[in-house]
């Protein structure tokens, strides 16, 4: 290729325009917050939420704590919603509708919650549209009185495909009418599990509440239908525990390892692939157990996905069951020290 001196003038101007671009297209780096799930029921005390105040943006509250808790929640400068939960009753007429409404916005205004956090799981695809309107009309009151409106979402097995399988929410209007959206990288394996009294969608079998390349793809499948500063990637703050028999049951274990009489043969191993540890072990009856944990180490893992896709927040399921070690990687990845 022959070049001018004209060229070579023009050439800098050209790269440097060209870097502009680049930046405009590129997202500014994310905000690192902390937007987590708390139940009150096991955090009566206020201790432990004064001692990681400096890394908590907000809370949401599972319970019926008094006004006395979000106000000192208040005066440390976290928000407070109220977590709520319910079936298609809440919302299936507009008489429903609206005086599930009006009920949000009492508390809200009574209490002085900050938000409400929609906590709506496994219903039926067919109630999307009342959903949808719920939704809207939701958002719109609660903008009224100055207040946020969340949204507790999944990634089960279907949302893979093209199109996607739908839910009983619309992705995009999740999107369109919530100030915060909570993915729960959980239950990717529900213990116990299908057949035990329950019928839920997320994977049959034996393994892990999460995992690195699931979690990230849920991530991945919400960034593409969500803004992103509206996105909180929810972490396990608990661990799966099979009984590894034909006639074996698994259960969610609010611990990150097992606890195991002194004497007994414990082998943890790291799964490479799925970045958590594995515990193989026996139980005082003999039986085998399998115990895919969630702790500091896989909840690092856990952010390396959110650095990656410049996420601009995590949470946990839920406050009260995470341990020392993985605040201490959580500060770490705040870069607030221990």
């Amino acid at each position: 290729m022959n070049m001018t001196r004209r060229d070579f003038v023009a050439l800098p101007a050209v790269v440097a325009a060209s870097a502009s671009l680049t930046r405009a297209s590129r997202p500014s780096k994310a905000r690192r917050a902390v937007d987590t799930w708390l139940v009150y029921d096991e955090e009566k005390s206020m201790e432990r939420i004064r001692r990681l105040a400096d890394i908590l943006t907000s809370v949401s509250v599972f319970g019926d704590p008094p006004k006395s808790f979000i106000d000192e929640c208040h005066s440390l400068k976290i928000e407070v919603y109220r977590g709520v939960s319910g079936n298609q009753s809440a919302f299936d007429t507009q008489v429903r509708s609206q005086a599930t409404i009006d009920e949000y916005l009492r508390q809200c205004r009574e209490s002085g919650y900050d938000g409400i956090d929609l906590d709506f799981e496994h219903l039926d695809p067919k109630v999307q549209p009342a959903y949808s309107d719920f939704l809207r009309q939701a958002s719109k009151a609660l903008k009224g009185i100055n207040r946020k409106m969340s949204h507790c979402v999944g990634y089960y097995p279907g949302m893979e495909n093209d199109p996607p399988r739908q839910l009983f929410y619309d992705p995009t209007v999740v999107g369109q009418t919530c100030d915060l959206v909570r993915v729960m990288c959980y239950d990717l394996y529900w213990a116990p599990g299908k057949g035990q009294g329950t019928d839920r969608d997320d994977a049959r079998g034996i393994g892990p509440t999460s995992n690195y390349p699931w979690a990230r793809t849920a991530m991945e499948f919400w960034l593409k239908r969500v803004p992103r500063e509206k996105l909180v990637m929810g972490l396990p703050a608990y661990s799966n525990d099979y009984v590894v028999t034909p006639a074996g049951k698994g259960q969610q274990v609010y611990k990150p390892r097992p606890e195991t009489g002194s004497g007994t043969e414990v082998a943890r191993s790291w799964l490479w692939y799925e970045k958590l540890n594995l515990y193989l072990f026996r139980d005082p009856s003999g039986d085998p157990h399998a115990f895919y944990a969630s702790d500091a180490r896989s909840t690092a893992e856990h952010l390396r996905t959110v650095d990656d896709l410049n996420l601009p927040s995590i949470g946990f399921w839920h406050f009260s069951s995470v341990d020392d070690e993985t605040w201490a990687a959580v500060r770490q990845w705040l870069g607030k020290g221990k």
